[in-house]
C-alpha cells in the first residue's frame, strides 16, 4: 500500500518536479521567495542521478569511469544539508554515496543509517519481485474520478485484466 501511495503522490508533482528549483531559486516574486526561504530545510538531501548505463552508445570513444568520482565540493565548504545522499545506477548496479561532516556525525552512525537504507531497498525490491506486487492506482485511470478504495472495489468486481 505504501508504494501505491508514493506512486500517486509522485504523479501529482507537475513535470516531475523540475519547476521546484526554478520557483525556489529563480523566482522574481519577493513574497514567494520569502515564503519558501522561511520553510525548514531538510537535514538530508537525496539526489537520484539516473542510469548512467544508457548515456553512452557502445561504439563511443568514452565510457563511464569505474572508480568513484570523489567529493563534489571542498570538505571545508559549507554544505546546505547535514547529510547528502547521491545515487546512480552504473553497470546495472545501484551506487550510493553518503557525504557528511565528521565533526557532526560519527562514521558508525552514518554507516548504520546507510545499512538500514540498503535493507529497506532490498525489502522493496523483494516485494516488487513477488507475484502479489503491483496493482492499479487512480492515476492509471485519469478519466475515471475514483479514490483507491473505490478503484479496489471496481477491480475486485470486474477483474484486474
Amino acid at each position: 500500500e505504501a508504494l501505491k501511495q508514493i506512486k500517486e503522490q509522485l504523479r501529482t508533482v507537475p513535470r516531475r518536479g523540475i519547476g521546484f528549483g526554478q520557483l525556489r531559486y529563480l523566482n522574481g516574486d519577493g513574497e514567494v521567495a520569502a515564503r519558501l526561504k522561511a520553510l525548514p530545510r531538510a537535514d538530508i538531501s537525496f539526489n537520484y542521478l539516473g542510469q548512467f548505463d544508457q548515456t553512452l552508445p557502445a561504439e563511443s570513444l568514452f565510457a563511464v569511469a569505474g572508480e568513484e568520482i570523489g567529493p563534489a565540493r571542498s570538505p571545508r565548504g559549507q554544505r546546505s544539508h547535514l547529510i547528502d545522499v547521491n545515487a546512480a545506477v552504473v553497470g546495472g548496479r545501484m551506487q550510493i554515496v553518503w557525504t557528511y561532516s565528521k565533526h557532526i556525525h560519527r562514521r558508525e552512525t552514518v554507516q548504520r543509517l546507510a545499512d538500514d537504507f540498503a535493507a529497506a531497498l532490498r525489502t522493496l525490491i523483494d516485494h516488487c519481485r513477488s507475484p502479489e506486487a503491483g496493482g492499479y492506482t487512480p492515476s492509471d485511470f485519469r478519466l475515471l474520478k475514483v479514490d483507491q478504495k473505490r478503484l479496489d472495489k471496481l477491480l475486485a468486481r470486474y477483474g484486474k485484466a
